[in-house]
């Protein structure tokens, strides 16, 4: 189980995930700054804020570099359990055998309860506090980031012991 690139999976697409949510947050300051406070004095010049997007989007492409070779040396280094990024099923399923289909399958259910509770919450939230779009956008980035943590945990549990 050490080095195999699908437990690990959930912590890269957090990782993106972060990264996308600071690029979301950089995008609407640029383009409803507020008048007063932090926010004005964040964005005080167009300049600025225009560098600091264009390094947030160079992180995100080298990120994705670093990721897209990762996922080719854990598809040479295991080519029984290759990682199709193309594949409408997610990554981080394992399925090898009745344990890990067991342990999906728990995870899965953890990540479903999840949901059931926290999407109503969310659409309740951004009703009551009008949050915007981009207020509704960083609530399912962090719905989003929720899952994988949620799923990588319970994983983690079963894979942990022998690394």
């Amino acid at each position: 189980m050490k080095k195999d690139m699908r437990i690990t999976y959930p912590l890269w697409q957090m990782g993106a995930i972060m990264i996308l949510m600071a690029v979301v947050l950089m995008t609407g300051f640029s383009s409803n700054p507020f008048e007063d406070g932090v926010i004005k004095f964040f964005t005080d010049g167009q300049g600025k804020l225009d560098v600091l997007k264009g390094i947030l989007v160079l992180i995100f492409v080298v990120y994705f570099l670093v990721f897209f070779l990762r996922v080719a040396q854990h598809n040479k280094r295991m080519p029984k359990h290759k990682i199709n990024l193309f594949s409408w099923k997610p990554q981080e399923y394992m399925e090898d055998d009745e344990l890990f289909q067991e342990v999906t399958k728990r995870a899965t259910k953890k990540v479903y309860t999840y949901f059931v509770w926290t999407i109503p919450f969310l659409a309740g939230l951004s009703m009551g506090f009008q949050s915007g779009t981009i207020g509704t956008v960083m609530g399912l980035l962090l719905l989003s980031m929720g899952q994988y943590f949620i799923y990588y945990k319970e994983i983690k549990k079963y894979t942990g012991a022998d690394e």
